[in-house]
């Protein structure tokens, strides 16, 4: 398991996976250099370890987004709100892609949940 969840009576603390870590670190390095393939192996790695990594999925889908594969980033996406229903972003950026793919209705949906969320109207 990637993290281990520590509860004590008044808070509960997340125990992150260095490992996780240092791949997720090393993959947003990739993907900012534009090194998208190798990025991708790494998001993968972490998704192999961990398949409900919110952040490696989300992370994914981004990458495929920018490297034009709009298909397989909306899957992407859509299992990251699957883990994550509330991540706002996550709904934002899967209504700019479906945007792209020209789904523009739907996506405007998506980009209006997102920043309810953000908002906190929801």
């Amino acid at each position: 398991m990637a993290t281990d969840a520590i509860v004590s009576q008044e808070r509960t603390f997340t125990k992150l996976n260095p490992n996780i870590e240092c791949a997720l670190r090393d993959a947003q390095n990739c993907k900012m250099a534009g090194d998208y393939q190798l990025a991708l192996n790494l998001y993968d790695k972490v998704i192999k370890e961990d398949p409900a990594n919110v952040r490696a999925l989300h992370s994914k889908a981004n990458v495929l987004d920018l490297m034009g594969n709009y298909s397989e980033a909306i899957r992407c996406y859509e299992s990251a709100l699957e883990c994550d229903p509330h991540n706002a972003e996550a709904w934002y950026n899967k209504g700019m892609t479906l945007r792209k793919t020209g789904r523009h209705e739907e996506g405007l949906e998506h980009i209006r949940k997102g920043i309810s969320l953000a908002m906190g109207d929801i």
